[in-house]
């Protein structure tokens, strides 16, 4: 029998979460809800709990592949899915309560709606709140109102989305039928294939969101700095592709690459070299003034002179 929805659980050597995760998902009310979830030849013993799992819930299927990363394991899954629409979520991740019956419900409303997502609040290793990631995003703000959990339909979401890359893949739920157009996730790039897909996706049809937050993202340690250089040249590379669609205006380009720009500096800023940390701030406060790069300049600035000012004293 068909399902509603089908959720799409990538894991490699994620053991210790998988249980809040799926957990998570099988609390979810109100929907034939079938749970896949591709093992990419983990090692930590996930395989041992994933074949417990799939025996005592009917809604788990466990499909095992030699190690090829997360975008062969999610194509590889929307290929198997059995449902008109499809969740993502990361196996650190997890959903909280009623997360999907709204957006199944928006999107069987709205026909022309290929892709949806939401608000989530960034947590750390207790699962203690950081912050929400649409308050990270000012070149969000002009489409919600923090007061609103309904969904709202993007006006130009190409647009929108190229210049802020807002859309967390936990909180996605997608039409099957959609990304099987778009190409599915790319496996040339060696980051940054979700916000490329979403990308793609937008092409084709509407996209909505709401502001509730329903979703947690884990931070966890060193997960922000590794692969950066991977991803910092992905994201070149989508900007790249993307920038030239016909679609896209010269201001969004001129954001886009403000936004790449700005990573480039978080990058050194975490590398330890301030005097190119402060270079990318300076540009990309040119291209694209708001607070987030104000303050990026300001901590560059405070770093690179009060060292010089101390020698000048103690001298």
């Amino acid at each position: 029998m068909s399902k509603d929805v089908s959720v799409i659980i990538p894991n490699y050597n994620c053991r210790t979460f998988l249980p809040k995760a799926i957990s998570s998902v099988l609390q979810q009310t109100g929907l034939n809800i079938e749970i896949i979830i591709i093992d990419d030849g983990s090692t930590d013993g996930s395989n041992e709990w994933l074949n417990h799992a799939e025996r005592a819930f009917n809604q788990v299927r466990v499909i095992r592949q030699v190690q090829r990363g997360v975008v062969a394991a999610r194509n590889n899954a929307i290929k198997k899915a059995n449902s008109e629409f499809i969740a993502f979520l990361d196996a650190d991740d997890y959903w909280f309560a009623n997360k999907l019956s709204a957006q199944i419900n928006h999107m069987r409303k709205n026909q022309q709606c290929v892709l949806t997502f939401t608000n989530y609040l960034h947590v750390d290793m207790q699962y203690e709140g950081i912050i929400d990631c649409f308050s990270f995003w000012p070149e969000f703000a002009n489409q919600h109102t923090n007061q609103d959990t309904e969904y709202k339909t993007i006006t130009d979401p190409l647009n929108v989305l190229l210049q802020a890359n807002v859309v967390g893949t936990s909180s996605v739920v997608v039409r099957r039928d959609a990304i099987l157009a778009a190409g599915g996730f790319d496996p040339t790039l060696r980051s940054a294939s979700d916000w490329d897909c979403w990308l793609r996706i937008a092409m084709l049809g509407d996209v909505a969101f709401s502001e509730a937050v329903t979703m947690g993202y884990l931070m966890r340690p060193n997960s922000i700095t590794a692969n950066r250089i991977n991803r910092l040249e992905a994201m070149a590379e989508i900007i790249e592709r993307i920038g030239h669609h016909p679609d896209i205006l010269p201001l969004t380009r001129k954001r886009a690459k403000a936004l790449l720009i700005e990573f480039y500096g978080e990058y050194y800023r975490e590398s330890g070299d301030r005097l190119n940390a402060l270079k990318h701030a300076l540009i990309a406060l040119s291209l694209h003034p708001h607070k987030r790069n104000v303050k990026n300049l300001l901590h560059d600035f405070k770093y690179l002179l009060v060292p010089n000012i101390q020698q000048g004293i103690t001298n």
